[in-house]
């Protein structure tokens, strides 16, 4: 009985068997879920952005080559390469915190594993001097049918806890090699996916400089150059067109409380800028032609978020030639603003936004700056909207 009372100190000096395939404690904090979702919705507006330049794209391909429509493409090409770069760091930034995690879970199987070992050691040493007979040496010092049944019972619960703490152990030592993999292989996909980011940004950057060298000819080339401002006359005559018979048709929003004609010199800029081009007939300083406007260019940073002037029904959203990407907002009552040389639309046909609402972001003008195109339509025609914007 000596041996069995041995046997219960030596079990009770070993640790507890640990779980190796159970998560690192704690639970994510209300922050983190948040960030989480946040991050999601990110990323499926980056994949549905990336869907609209690739349609559009697509059909740019399937169109009679034009000035307008070659610079549109390296537009085009450039805003999918930074979406595509966008995706790829989005991409980054989730697996890094993937990268986290599993760092941390090897340093707590490694402490697992680096406590227990001595412990486990210990035990195969002392059961290694039982001697190959080993639990059965409990049962021969038992002096009495009684013992030899007490005897019996901690011999199978002293083989069942051993088993299960070596199983434990190996088990353990199993995880860390598996999580020691998969952290290497997480490593290798950071390391594509950086490598992918960077590609993705030269490209971007290489359409930018093919779409300057052909501004830069457009201004040494007489015939393309004339050919290109008569492109963008026609442009702007179908957008004059489409806006004609949809005041015919009539307007598709509510009357709003607050009519759009009462907010002369009242409505807040959709961006901060200042005006590039006019309203009316301009003359353009650059190459010397004389041009009709029905709206104004705002000079802005690239990306800058662009804002509904009122509130309405969003009735058009989406590439126009000419303009780039096109919002057309319905405050009823035959008012209606446009929103041109969008590189982003960020609202869906037949939405209702409010004032102040963002229906997209700062893209580049026909001549490769970068700025806003914004028309204002009272009672269907063309207005100044200087005339209704509040004084800078």
């Amino acid at each position: 009985m000596r041996a069995l009372l041995l046997l219960a100190i030596l079990t009770a000096q070993l640790p507890t068997a640990q779980d190796p395939t159970a998560p690192p404690d704690g639970t994510s904090s209300p922050s983190a879920l948040v960030q989480a979702a946040e991050a999601a919705r990110a990323q499926q507006a980056t994949r549905e952005r990336i869907a609209a330049l690739t349609r559009e794209a697509d059909v740019l391909k399937r169109q009679s080559s034009s000035v307008v429509d070659e610079l549109r493409k390296l537009d085009v090409e450039r805003d999918l390469q930074r979406a595509r770069e966008t995706q790829a760091r989005d991409a980054l930034v989730v697996l890094e915190g993937d990268l986290a995690a599993l760092t941390a879970r090897q340093s707590q199987l490694q402490a697992t594993l680096d406590r227990e070992r001595p412990a486990v050691a210990a035990r195969l040493r002392r059961l290694q001097r039982l001697g190959r007979v080993g639990y059965a040496r409990i049962a021969w010092n038992a002096s009495s049918a009684r013992d030899v049944g007490r005897a019996a019972r901690l011999m199978n619960y002293l083989a069942k806890d051993d088993g299960r703490r070596l199983t434990a152990h190996a088990e353990t030592a199993r995880a860390l090699t598996e999580t020691e993999t998969r952290l290497a292989a997480r490593r290798q996909e950071a390391r594509a996916l950086a490598a992918e980011a960077r590609v993705r940004r030269a490209a971007a950057e290489a359409a930018y400089a093919r779409k300057q060298e052909l501004l830069a000819s457009l201004d040494a080339e007489t015939g393309a150059r004339e050919r290109w401002l008569g492109e963008l006359v026609a442009a702007r005559a179908r957008l004059d067109s489409s806006m004609t018979d949809r005041a015919s048709a009539g307007s598709t929003s509510a009357i709003l409380s607050v009519p759009f004609e009462s907010r002369r010199r009242q409505l807040p800029w959709p961006v901060e800028g200042e005006v590039a081009g006019r309203f009316g007939r301009q003359r353009d300083a650059r190459f010397g032609t004389s041009t009709v406007s029905n709206g104004i260019t705002i000079a802005a940073v690239l990306g800058t978020p662009v804002r509904a002037l009122h509130p309405g029904t969003v009735v058009f959203a989406g590439p126009f030639t000419g303009f780039g990407q096109l919002v057309i907002v319905d405050h009823g009552q035959q008012a209606y603003s446009l929103y041109g040389y969008l590189s982003v639309v960020r609202v869906q046909r037949g939405t209702s936004v409010n004032a102040g609402a963002l229906v997209g972001d700062v893209g580049d003008a026909p001549d490769g700056s970068a700025g806003l195109y914004l028309e204002v339509r009272v009672d269907g025609r063309p207005v100044d909207p200087l005339q209704w914007l509040t004084r800078p």
